[in-house]
């Protein structure tokens, strides 16, 4: 039941950690590879969430405060392989009696032993293939890790009970990092068949050639909350003058590069010499941040010439509709035909230059 809470909790909580955890993960994708690739995602997200549930299995259930004042001030189990002692006290295991074999995995002291292996188990097996890390380096993360976890339950949960409510134990230490050791060997086994993290890393730097939708979209967000913080630094400057300095200035400067376009490894490239080029950042700012003020405009506009009126709430949905409509059309635009119709008016083409970082870096 414990672990039921445990798994649920972390079920509940992963999309918030998800949502956090994604711009940072897309926008360092992006840097150093160029392009996303599906499989390493899952791979990262399964880690994030192993690590969330092995915490909330660490210090759920939560008892109440009262219930823990009654607890021993230390909760501390110091003797080394004082489990295999239990083991042997405790277990009906007969060895000359298979009967007992079932009776001995279901009793506590052969169950929360086994459980306390197999929890590090893939952290072990997450670390060599995501980080390629040897037996030695492992062993030692493991039991960081499982030391952090019984600081946690030594800490009084980082001091928030008066007295602790779970046991600290030296053997949690000794199996957790037997645990990951273990995961080491499996991972060691089944990199033989499975995709390794080179060759995942070659997929997307290949495909990073290419600039995805996904990317376009991130250059574009990212330009925009660097212009606004340069805004917020630079208030004496009026934001126009600022803009221009971001997106002109610093392109013609800086080999046709933004600050977001030289992180996410994209160069904008003039199919033509002509003076659209440098118009493509003020047109297509405004083309999108400016249509939504638009439709508000008229809907304001409907709301003061008809002001008991009882289309109010159904224009105003319909103004909503509209921006949503228009934002989608533009998205699968985008997502079927990889450009938009204003790269070729504005005479720009968005180029990968992830091929001339990785020459230069070999």
């Amino acid at each position: 039941m414990t672990y039921i809470i445990a798994i649920k909790t972390a079920v509940i909580l992963f999309p918030i950690l998800a949502f956090l955890f994604t711009g940072p993960y897309i926008l360092y994708q992006y840097h150093r590879f160029a392009s996303i690739n599906p499989i390493k995602t899952i791979i990262i997200y399964s880690f994030i969430f192993y690590l969330l549930c092995a915490y909330f299995l660490v210090i759920l259930p939560l008892p109440t405060l009262d219930s823990v004042k009654n607890n021993p001030p230390w909760m501390i189990q110091i003797i080394p392989f004082h489990f295999i002692i239990d083991f042997i006290k405790e277990t009906p295991l007969i060895i000359h009696a298979p009967s007992t074999y079932l009776k001995t995995i279901f009793h506590p002291s052969f169950y929360v032993v086994a459980f306390n292996i197999l929890l590090f188990i893939p952290l072990g097996a997450f670390l060599r293939y995501i980080k390629g890390y040897s037996l030695k380096k492992i062993i030692k993360v493991s039991f960081l890790v499982s030391l952090f976890f019984e600081f946690t339950q030594v800490s009084r949960l980082y001091g928030i009970y008066p007295r602790p409510y779970r046991l600290c134990d030296i053997d949690d230490l000794i199996l957790n990092t037997i645990g990951g050791g273990i995961g080491y060997l499996i991972m060691l086994d089944l990199e033989q068949k499975i995709p390794s993290k080179k060759e995942l890393e070659a997929i997307s730097l290949k495909k990073g050639e290419q600039v995805s939708p996904l990317r376009r979209i991130t250059l574009f967000h990212l330009d925009l909350i660097l212009y606004l913080i340069a805004i917020t630094f630079l208030n004496k400057i009026h934001p126009i003058l600022v803009f221009i300095l971001y997106f002109t200035i610093i392109p013609i400067v800086y080999h046709q590069k933004t600050l977001g376009s030289s992180f996410l490894n994209i160069r904008f490239k003039k199919t033509t010499s002509s003076i659209l080029y440098y118009i493509r950042p003020y047109a297509i700012y405004s083309y999108y941040l400016l249509f939504p003020y638009f439709i508000f405009t008229i809907i304001n506009a409907i709301n003061y010439y008809f002001p008991s009126s009882n289309i109010k709430i159904p224009i105003a949905l319909l103004g909503i509709i509209t921006i949503f409509l228009f934002y989608i059309i533009n998205l699968l635009i985008l997502c079927i035909k990889k450009s938009h119709y204003y790269d070729s008016f504005f005479k720009t083409q968005l180029e990968s230059t992830i091929k001339d970082r990785n020459r230069k870096s070999n």
